[in-house]
């Protein structure tokens, strides 16, 4: 491999993967394996697991299930959801990395654990879409039967529902280019490597929503 000429290097340390990681995920993976301590991950696994926890608290409808107020709902995401984003951060980085090594993938077990950790920032920012559908359902955000809007408060919903389409296709993007980048290998390789334990997350999101 050649040396980084000047320009590459400037270019390298004036990257910021918070912002980088949307247009060159690649690039910006590689620059966070080499660079960025592992102390950051347990923050954005952590987000993402609230994040996680709160939209299968809505989507079981817990407000109609449980006698609780929105203050009880995010108390308990608050609390769980480190937990559960981080045993299933570990969970699903063991079988990206293992299945990863089936492909000739050459990533550690930590490069994979960084790699899609940091993965998670689209899931994070969705976080911030519960301030405008708190404001408009209140409760009812985690209710089947919120209460009446207005034009103006449904296409604030709308709006809202789109973004979060948005950044969960940017998020499986993203995650798809980590495991690239980790393995070394190419992103048809990293789908093939990510589909297992994406059914697996989306079964184990399943049971806890029937047991909610």
């Amino acid at each position: 491999m050649n040396p980084a000429t000047e320009t590459e290097v400037q270019s390298i340390q004036k990257l910021n993967p918070l912002v980088n990681i949307w247009t060159n995920p690649r690039r910006t993976v590689r620059y966070i394996i080499e660079n960025k301590k592992f102390a950051w991950v347990f923050l954005f696994v952590s987000l993402a697991g609230i994040s996680t926890i709160l939209d299968a608290m809505s989507s079981a409808n817990i407000a109609d299930k449980v006698n609780t107020d929105i203050g009880g709902i995010f108390f308990f995401s608050i609390l769980l959801g480190p937990l559960f984003g981080l045993v299933f951060w570990a969970l699903s980085g063991l079988l990206y990395w293992g299945i990863g090594k089936v492909f000739k993938g050459s990533a550690s077990f930590k490069e994979i654990l960084k790699a899609t950790a940091w993965a998670n920032i689209p899931i994070v920012l969705s976080l911030l879409l519960w301030i405008p559908d708190i404001q408009v359902f209140k409760l009812g955000a985690f209710s089947a039967f919120p209460p009446p809007l207005s034009p103006g408060e449904g296409g604030i919903i709308i709006a809202s529902s789109i973004i979060e389409m948005v950044l969960s296709v940017w998020y499986i993007i993203i995650l798809i280019k980590a495991i690239a980048e980790a393995h070394q290998f190419s992103s048809w390789k990293a789908l093939g490597t990510a589909i297992l334990p994406g059914g697996v997350m989306l079964i184990f999101i399943a049971m806890l929503m029937f047991v909610s």
